[in-house]
C-alpha cells in the first residue's frame, strides 16, 4: 500500500496548475508524480526536470530509453512505464529482454553500450571508472554527457521514490514480465 496519500488538487490552485502542466506534456499525472503532490512547488520543479530529461535533451531516443531502463531494471513501476517508450524508440523486445537480464544484446551499438555502462556505474554511487568515461567521450559531446548524467540522476530519484513511498502501478498499466517490485 502506498505510504502517502496524494493531495487533492481541488482547492489548491498551485497543485491544480501543476497537474495541468504535467498533463499537457505527459497526457496524465502518474502515480509517482501524484506521490509528490503534498509539496506542490517541489512537484512542479521535479516535473519540469523530468520534462527536460525526457523531451529537451540532445540524447538520441534509443540511448535515452536504454539508459532509463538500465536504471529501472528490477523496478516494476519504472520498467512498465518505459517499456512502451523503448519500443517506440526502436528498441527490440530481444534487446529489452537482454537488458532485463543485465546483458546487452549484440545489436546494441557501441555508443549505446557506453551510455548504458555509464548510467549503471553512475547508479552505483557515482563511481564511474575512467575507462567507462573515456569510452563515453568517444561517442558523446559534453552536452550529451551532461544530459545523460541529468537523466540518470532524475531516474534514480524517481526509482528510489517509488520504492520508499511504495507507489503503486496504475491499473491501466499491466506489469511487464521479468521486472519486480
Amino acid at each position: 500500500m502506498q505510504r502517502i496519500k496524494p493531495a487533492d488538487p481541488k482547492g489548491d490552485a498551485q497543485l491544480a496548475a501543476t497537474y495541468e502542466r504535467i498533463t499537457r506534456t505527459r497526457g496524465y499525472v502518474s502515480n509517482i508524480l501524484m506521490s509528490l503532490s503534498n509539496a506542490p512547488e517541489g512537484l512542479e520543479r521535479f516535473a519540469a526536470f523530468g520534462e527536460y530529461v525526457r523531451y529537451g535533451s540532445e540524447l538520441p531516443a534509443r540511448v535515452r530509453e536504454l539508459s532509463v531502463l538500465a536504471i529501472a531494471r528490477g523496478n516494476q513501476y519504472a520498467w512498465t512505464h518505459h517499456h512502451p517508450h523503448a519500443i517506440k524508440a526502436g528498441i527490440s523486445q530481444q534487446e529489452l529482454d537482454a537488458l532485463e537480464s543485465n546483458q546487452l544484446a549484440d545489436s546494441i551499438g557501441p555508443s549505446e553500450k557506453a551510455a548504458v555502462r555509464y548510467v549503471q556505474e553512475f547508479a552505483r554511487g557515482g563511481n564511474v571508472a575512467d575507462a567507462t568515461f573515456d569510452e563515453l567521450r568517444k561517442h558523446f559531446s559534453d552536452r550529451q554527457i551532461t544530459d545523460l548524467t541529468l537523466l540518470a540522476g532524475y531516474f534514480l530519484a524517481l526509482g528510489t521514490t517509488v520504492a520508499a513511498l511504495k507507489v503503486q502501478l496504475e491499473p491501466n498499466f499491466p506489469p511487464k514480465a521479468g521486472a519486480s517490485t
